[in-house]
């Protein structure tokens, strides 16, 4: 390969590890919490039956601190999620 297309795929890469990095899923206990912390939407998925519901683009949290900021749980693994609540 040439030099430039390993440059572009290095940065691909470091783009959407980022990206992936910065993804935090976050759940409440009201559609009204959601909507607070910037969510377009409240999703009903099965965490519903846990009594959260899915804060669908919550803008406002993008990382553990926000989400403990906001006196909430946070995991991460794989994923990072942030219960509120």
């Amino acid at each position: 390969m040439k030099q430039q297309t390993v440059c572009i795929l290095l940065a691909l890469v470091l783009v959407s590890a980022a990206y992936t990095d910065a993804l935090v899923f976050v759940y409440a206990k009201t559609c009204a919490a959601c909507k607070a912390y910037g969510a377009r939407s409240c999703g009903y998925g099965y965490i519903h039956s846990k009594g959260y519901v899915s804060c669908d683009g919550a803008n406002s949290i993008a990382s553990c601190s926000d989400c403990q900021r906001r006196f909430g749980r946070c995991r991460q693994s794989a994923i990072t999620e942030c219960y509120i609540g």
